[in-house]
Formats: structure tokens, C-alpha cells, sequence
């Protein structure tokens, strides 16, 4: 990539000029491996298995369709087997039958923004590759380094998501449009090129210690990118012999490293995925069989192990969440075209987990990005998902408007995974509330317990930190901080669950502490948290949240009440932050009520400021725009400050449509007593509202 390239992808896309250091890293990278002479001649070369393992100890010659190479391998003739077999491959893979699957686009970030499939694959075929969005140029004439890291500061997933082979994927994808034979000879030349470099490791290696074999990257290339690459070009002149061979060396070790390596969470599922995947279509295996019973099996364990019972995954993402449903997706598909049974039991279940999306669901049709999440389209996801849940009632509503599948309930209560989606309908013109009353997630867990979130006129107004790319920046550290959440934080101390968390097997069928009250006119939600700020995981302050949602399409209000005490002294003082992320333009400030664009904002009592990107003394006042690095912007917080031992705060969000005319929230006056439960509000009108907690939670 010359100077006037870059300068014109800066031009072009105004969010790629963060990977500029990237790129030069990247030059820098390849060009300094070159000179230390570390090629690849002098390292072990992949596959491990030799010909005589891997005709004698790993194919079951026995299999119909293999006499010639079995009778080439009881003489000895091991070129001859390795001819005999690549001629069995090209004879007999269906790949008529798996393309009935639709094509999936791979969910990493392998393509420059704006870019379409045909430029990437210009662009991959002259060794330019992408990972996490970050471009990394090998040069043509230059073999690929799969080890390489262009990052500016080491960002170890661009290393392991390049091994994921997306880019391959999309080579062949765009060779099946196509049918350009120079695609078919880059994804070789790539193939070839990875397998002799990546070699399989020891199998007491685990976790980080793999640039290329991490079992997540070997789960998404067995069970999404290479069964793909393989069916669409084994029968090209450009697929010989020995890459084929070499192709089924190497799945055989996925399958031993899997079956052997596999981790927890949702990393085991993509395994799982993976492991089955092989035992199904690579059924010459002597392991075949049991490796795909061993897939089998623990899918189903993990439906129980790993899925509260209202549906959500236990890590508490609405991004994991869906990773898990589309890699069970993915080896169900596979199954059935190949005639694998899947049992009814497991089919229900992963029903209840489909439809956790749709009790999240936002007005815009999409899951908020809850701890390490996404928004994902809803719809676009059960279009999927009715290929294997076709008689789903849900599926039918969400995807054809069936109103027959439409929910019972309008707003939701999660009490397991412990959330309250809270509605005034369906519409995309309704008001949305969510209260985060969950306990600390498996895995991808930000400290947000008692976050509350608002989606109003068509926009996530009242927002959170996000999800933010896997480093070690300021903003990563933010994203999975309390103080990126609405929620409260003492003494400029966190939430610390992470600290002393353990997840025990048991906790899947226990409750959360949400407590809830659905109405005609109000919906209520309530928990607590006192499991420890700071450090030192301090538990004397104990944070109680109520919060009460005013269903009325047309002027919704969400009013949160804190309380706020010390449990081991009636005399001590804290510092209690009450932090609001709203994404709007503030039109007016008092120390009453704030003015935004979209919405008013008032509260009780405590002094009150407006933070927007601060860096120091420490981060405040940012959102994620995405999971590259670089990818965030300001957006205002509000903050209310009290000191005090014990004190009761009501804040009130009155959302409008902008250059409405409606009545506006002035004020909010409530007593700090804890034990009080009277409310006022003040709109500009003169119009007073008088309420009472006990009322509004229906629990009176």
C-alpha cells in the first residue's frame, strides 16, 4: 500500500484513519521478520502426521470407496496412497447437498470499511489481509506470515482471528460467483502456506499459548470457514493432490485437539461445533463416530449447563448469547443434510434461547449490547433460525408477521438471568427500558448491576460504555467499568464482583434478586446490590434501585429511585456518584432539571454536572461505535453527587419527540428520608404529578 492508497482510504472512510499506525506497523512487522532470516524453511513444517500415521492409524481403509487405497497402503506405496485418496476425495464430497445451507457471512471484521467482496478478494489475492479491521500488506511476492502481529501495541486477536481463515472464506464465496481460477489458486497458495506454518501443538498446550491453535479458532474453522473453502474448491486444478491430503492431515489433528483441549462458555460450543462438523464430514475418520458423539453429548449437556432457565446464555451477552445459538445452528444444519438425527429435547431448549432475543428486544428490532454485546438484528436472526425451528411460533411472528406467534406479554421479567424489558408495545415507535438486576456473568461481564437503559423516539438515548475491542487501552478498561453504566458508584470506587467471583455449577437454576410488578398504566422493577466497591470490596454501601415505567405511548416517563445506605454504620458518610449516559445535545442546564434534545432529566436532590470525554483524572464520558481500537466518541454524562450515610434519590427521564410541543419536566421533589415513598413532579405547564411508590409498584 503506497502513500496516495492510504491517503485515499482516509479520504473514503473517516473512521479508517485510526489504522494508519497499524499499517506502518504492519510494513515494519513483515519487513523485520525478513531480516532476522526467520522463514519458514527453518521452522518444523505442518502437517505433523507423516504418511505412514496418518494412512495407518487415523483412516479407517475399510470405509466403502476406499479399496484402492487401502490396497496402495499395504504396499507400502504411500505416493501412490496419497494419489488414490485425493482422487476418493474429489468423487465422492457432496457439495451439492452442502450448499443447500445458505452462505454465512463470517462475523469477524476480515474487509476494510465500504469494501466490496470483489475488491477484498483483489486485495487478498496481493497479500493484503485484514483482521479486527486492521490491514496488514505481506506484499505479493511474499509468502503470508500467519505469526505476525502488525498492531501498534500487540493486540494479540489480530493474530488469532487471522487464523480463523474468514478471508479464504470469502475467496471462495466469490469463486462460486465467479468461477475465476485465479481465487481458486490465492486460496491454495494461502492453504498451503498456513498448513506448512501453523503447526498443531503439543497437546498440553491450551489456551493463549498458540498463535495459530487456540481451540476457538479451531472450533470456527472446522464447524464455519474450511467445511466451505473445502466443498467449493476440491475438484480445482489449483486444490492438487498434496494440499488435499495435507487438508485432511490437518482436520484429523483439529479433531484430536478438540476432542482433547476443549475449553468452557461459550469457546466450548464453537469446539463443539467444530468436533461434530468433522465426525460428520469427514466420516473416512477412524475417531469419526466417537468424536461426533462426543460433540453430540455435550451440545445437549451444555444446553442445561450453560442456559438459565428464561432462556439466556450464562454469560449474560447478548452477543455470546447469539454466538452460541448460531454455532448450535451451524452443526444442526450440517446434520441434517447428512442425515444426522438431532434430539426434539435439544431442539426445544435451544427454542427458549431464541427467544430471549425477542424479550430483549429493542423498538429498533435489535438486542442491546448487554456486558460484551451487540445489537443484532432480531429478525434477520430468526430468518436464520426457522430453518431449524421452522414450526416455532415466534419465528413465524417475527419473520412473516403471523400474529398468531405474536407474545402473551408486552414488557418481560428475566428472573434467572435477572433483566426487566419493560414496553409500552411492540411498535417501532414504542418506548423501551431495561433494569440490569443479573448476577456476574460466566465470562465478557462488565460491574453494571442496577444499569438501567431507555430506547425512546426511535433512539438509544439513555446509553452505556458498550463493547469495546479485546485490549488493554483506557477505553477497554472503561467499557467494563461501573462508572460506563447508569448506575452508582461510592467513594469514586466500582463495583468489584470480579474479584472474588467464582461460577458454580448450581448457579444456573439459582434466581437473581429482580423483583417485579407489571401494570395497566406503570410497570415496576426493583433489586439490590451489596456485593462490594473498590479494592478492598468494601460492603458496608449498599445500593437498593427501584425503578417505575409510566407506559403511555405518548408521554412514557422512567423514574428511578436509589437508595443509598452504609450497613454497618449509622454515622458514616460516603460519597454516592448517580451516573446517567444520555446521547443527546443538552439545551439548557439548572440545578433543577437538564434540557436534552430528546429528553428532561431531573432530579431530587444532590449537585449535579455534565461530564463529556474526560480522560482525566480518569475516563468518563465515552460510548463504543464499535469493537475496533479507536472506534468510540463522547457522549454527556450526568452526574449527581451526595454525601451522606443514608439518603433516598429519585431522578426522572422525560423523553419527547424533538421540536414537539409537549408539556416538560421542571422538577422532582422526594424526601431523602429511605422510608419515605411520596414523589412530585413539576412539568412547565404548572401541572403537578403526586405518586407514591407504593402505588406504582402495584405491591401496595
Amino acid at each position: 500500500m503506497n502513500a496516495i492508497q492510504l491517503l485515499f482510504l482516509i479520504a473514503k472512510y473517516p473512521d479508517f484513519e485510526y489504522a494508519v499506525h497499524n499499517i506502518k506497523c504492519a510494513k515494519l512487522c513483515v519487513n523485520e521478520f525478513r531480516k532476522e532470516g526467520k522463514g519458514m524453511n527453518e521452522k518444523k513444517l505442518g502437517p505433523l502426521l507423516s504418511d505412514e500415521q496418518f494412512f495407518g492409524e487415523c483412516l479407517n481403509l475399510d470405509y466403502p470407496g476406499m479399496e484402492a487405497v487401502n490396497k496402495a497402503v499395504d504396499g507400502k506405496d504411500y505416493s501412490l496412497a496419497r494419489k488414490e485418496m485425493a482422487s476418493y476425495i474429489r468423487k465422492t464430497l457432496d457439495a451439492d447437498r452442502f450448499f443447500e445451507i445458505p452462505y454465512e457471512i463470517p462475523e469477524n471484521i476480515y474487509k476494510l470499511p465500504g469494501e466490496s467482496d470483489a475488491e477484498a478478494a483483489e486485495r487478498i489475492c496481493n497479500h493484503t489481509l485484514v483482521s479486527v479491521g486492521v490491514p496488514c500488506e505481506y506484499g505479493k511476492e511474499n509468502t503470508v506470515d500467519w505469526e505476525a502481529n502488525p498492531t501498534y501495541n500487540g493486540y494479540k486477536e489480530w493474530t488469532w482471528q487471522l487464523s480463523r481463515h474468514n478471508d479464504i472464506k470469502l475467496l471462495a464465496h466469490e469463486y462460486n460467483k465467479t468461477k475465476n481460477e485465479k481465487l481458486a489458486y490465492a486460496a491454495a497458495e494461502l492453504m498451503d502456506s498456513w498448513m506448512k506454518q501453523a503447526v498443531c501443538p503439543d497437546a498440553d498446550c491450551v489456551g493463549y499459548k498458540t498463535k495459530c491453535w487456540r481451540t476457538i479458532e479451531c472450533g470456527i474453522r472446522m464447524g464455519a470457514n474450511w467445511p466451505y473453502i473445502l466443498f467449493t474448491f476440491y475438484k480445482t486444478p489449483a486444490f492438487t493432490d498434496d494440499i488435499l491430503i495435507d487438508w485432511y492431515k490437518s482436520v484429523y489433528e483439529h479433531g484430536e485437539r478438540l476432542s482433547k483441549n476443549h475449553m468452557t462458555g461459550n469457546w466450548l460450543i464453537m469446539e463443539m461445533n467444530g468436533l461434530g462438523q468433522i465426525g460428520i464430514l469427514y466420516q473416512q475418520f477412524k475417531k469419526s463416530a466417537k468424536w461426533l458423539q462426543q460433540a453430540l453429548e455435550s451440545l445437549e449437556e451444555e444446553l442445561d449447563r450453560q442456559i438459565y432457565p428464561d432462556g439466556f446464555q450464562y454469560e449474560l451477552t447478548t452477543n455470546y448469547h447469539d454466538v452460541v445459538i448460531n454455532n448450535y445452528q451451524r452443526f444442526i444444519e450440517v446434520a441434517y443434510k447428512f442425515g444426522k438425527t438431532i434430539p426434539d429435547t435439544l431442539l426445544e431448549k435451544l427454542s427458549r434461547a431464541c427467544e430471549l432475543d425477542i424479550k430483549l428486544m429493542m423498538p429498533d428490532g435489535k438486542t442491546p449490547d448487554l456486558n460484551d454485546g451487540c445489537r443484532r438484528d432480531v429478525k434477520g436472526s430468526y430468518e436464520v433460525r426457522k430453518r431449524i425451528i421452522p414450526n416455532d411460533k415466534r419465528a413465524k411472528w417475527i419473520t412473516e408477521g403471523d400474529e398468531t406467534g405474536k407474545p402473551e406479554y408486552t414488557s418481560a421479567a428475566m428472573p434467572w438471568s435477572g433483566f426487566a424489558a419493560l414496553r409500552t408495545g411492540w411498535g417501532q415507535d414504542d418506548t423501551w427500558a431495561l433494569m440490569d438486576a443479573a448476577p456476574f456473568g460466566k465470562a465478557h461481564q462488565h460491574e453494571d448491576k442496577l444499569s438501567v437503559l431507555l430506547y425512546t423516539n426511535g433512539k438509544f438515548l439513555l446509553t452505556e460504555g458498550g463493547n469495546y475491542a479485546y485490549d488493554e487501552s483506557e477505553m477497554r478498561n472503561y467499557v467494563l467499568s461501573t462508572r460506563s453504566h447508569n448506575t452508582v458508584r461510592v467513594d469514586g470506587q466500582d463495583q468489584n464482583r470480579r474479584k472474588t467471583y467464582a461460577w458454580k455449577e448450581e448457579d444456573i437454576k439459582k434466581k437473581s434478586n429482580l423483583e417485579w410488578n407489571f401494570s395497566e398504566k406503570w410497570d415496576y422493577a426493583k433489586s439490590a446490590y451489596d456485593e462490594g466497591y473498590g479494592e478492598d470490596q468494601d460492603k458496608a454501601p449498599v445500593h437498593e434501585r427501584a425503578i417505575y415505567f409510566y407506559r403511555d405511548k405518548n408521554q412514557p416517563l422512567l423514574i428511578m429511585v436509589d437508595r443509598l445506605s452504609d450497613t454497618k454504620s449509622n454515622t458514616a458518610t460516603h460519597d454516592w456518584d448517580i451516573l446517567w449516559h444520555i446521547d443527546s445535545e443538552v439545551e439548557k442546564q439548572t440545578d433543577k432539571y437538564i434540557r436534552f434534545s430528546d429528553v428532561d432529566i431531573a432530579w431530587s436532590n444532590g449537585e449535579t454536572s455534565i461530564i463529556v470525554g474526560q480522560e482525566t483524572p480518569e475516563w468518563q464520558g465515552f460510548i463504543a461505535t464499535g469493537t475496533k481500537q479507536g472506534m468510540y466518541r463522547a457522549v454527556p454524562c450526568v452526574d449527581t453527587k451526595v454525601n451522606a450515610n443514608a439518603v433516598r434519590i429519585v431522578t426522572v427521564l422525560a423523553p419527547h419527540q424533538a421540536g414537539t410541543q409537549c408539556k416538560r419536566l421542571v422538577g422532582v421533589k422526594a424526601s431523602t428520608d429511605l422510608a419515605d415513598t411520596a414523589i412530585t413532579l413539576e412539568f412547565d405547564d404548572g401541572s403537578v404529578w403526586t405518586l407514591d411508590e407504593k402505588e406504582l409498584s402495584g405491591l401496595a
